[in-house]
């Protein structure tokens, strides 16, 4: 467990479209933090969420990209992707359209992100994760996100006690290059899945609580959580 720590802290995030490159201090995985924040979670019988459907907006404002990499050797490890239901993008319009990146100007993104209630998170991994690392940074992630007001002791105590269940299923497996995991946010409720790079479905959760799909965009949008910033630069990328 030491050693995945060590190596965790030795990755960066990275916007190709801006260059813009930050230590990142918990992996990937602030990403996964609310994965499992629910209790109650369901099986959702249904195809898994695509970043192609057409229920989400298109054009500029209506998505983020970042790449996740590896900072001594360059090595890409995983894609995080954003996309807006199309009741949001105006919104984001409103606040974005015409401007550059600045601080106030992003806050203000980042606040809408924040408080989607019709959104998709994908995460696609470029290379192996085990389960241990990855729970072990979600741990770290949710004490980062209790200490800022974002969930409850409660909360943390509850998804800490709960992910190696939760998540049992890639216990021996861990995550193997290619494969995704989505979130799919909407007002009330929270579908996590886990799909392998051949298309099986592993993970598939569906959370019916009002306060995960917030967790979620808090995790990557809080300030500061190491997502924030290159996907906030990748959304006024024109």
């Amino acid at each position: 467990m030491g050693a995945a720590l060590l190596a965790k802290r030795r990755f960066a995030t990275y916007a190709p479209a801006t260059g813009f490159t930050m230590k990142a201090r918990s992996f990937v995985f602030a990403a996964c933090l609310a994965a499992s924040l629910s209790v109650g979670s369901a099986l959702y019988a249904a195809p898994p969420p695509s970043l192609n459907s057409p229920e989400f907006a298109t054009g500029p404002y209506s998505a983020m990209h970042m790449l996740l990499e590896k900072t001594f050797l360059k090595v890409d490890v995983l894609t995080v992707d954003v996309r807006f239901g199309k009741h949001l993008h105006p919104r984001l319009q409103e606040v974005a359209k015409g401007k550059e990146y600045s601080e106030a100007v992003a806050k203000q993104v980042a606040d809408i992100a924040i408080g989607a209630d019709d959104a998709l998170v994908q995460l696609k991994f470029l290379r192996n994760v085990s389960l241990d690392m990855w729970i072990d940074a979600v741990r770290e992630n949710l004490q980062q996100a209790r200490e800022a007001g974002l969930i409850t002791a409660a909360v943390e105590k509850k998804v800490s006690a709960g992910l190696p269940t939760w998540f049992a299923a890639l216990r021996e497996r861990g995550y193997k290059e290619n494969d995704r995991l989505l979130y799919r946010v909407r007002a009330d409720s929270l579908r996590t899945v886990v799909v392998s790079a051949d298309g099986k479905i592993l993970v598939d959760k569906l959370d019916k609580d009002k306060v995960a799909p917030r967790v979620v965009m808090a995790s990557y949008f809080a300030p500061k959580s190491d997502f924030r910033e290159p996907l906030l630069r990748s959304f006024f990328k024109r």
